[in-house]
């Protein structure tokens, strides 16, 4: 794993990728596990009669962020990411949907794009935000 013994700088910079991956695929499903028995254990309360029916059960998993190092590189690739999205939508090859699907997957991020559109819809009919 990102060993770098025969290599320079640049040859190990480039093997953590793959690490980074790795542990960024741990994370989600040590996130999943997590949810699951959250899940049952909320379950098997307000079965037992231990948590009220109108509680509010919702709830969020955080997990740290896996810092890469490489802010700069990350940048360029989200500027041509969304370049190449752009294109791509303007040459009527992807919806919109698409397009953000694509471009949050690309930034590690998990959205909801229906609710993110409909956010966007509200603030430019000057709506108040939820």
């Amino acid at each position: 794993m990102s060993d770098g013994d025969n290599g320079n700088r640049a040859t190990a910079s480039e093997m953590s990728l793959p690490t980074l991956l790795r542990f960024q695929r741990r994370q989600h499903t040590m996130k999943y596990l997590l949810r699951s028995m959250l899940d049952r254990v909320i379950a098997e309360a307000q079965r037992v009669g231990k948590l009220g029916p109108r509680l509010d059960t919702s709830y969020e998993v955080l997990m740290p962020e896996i810092d890469s190092g490489e802010g700069q590189t990350l940048a360029v690739g989200t500027n041509t990411m969304v370049s190449a999205l752009a294109a791509a939508k303007g040459q009527g090859w992807i919806s919109d949907e698409t397009a953000m699907r694509l471009l949050f997957q690309f930034a590690g991020e998990e959205v909801d794009v229906h609710e993110e559109r409909a956010r966007i819809a509200a603030q430019d009919t000057g709506q108040p935000r939820r």
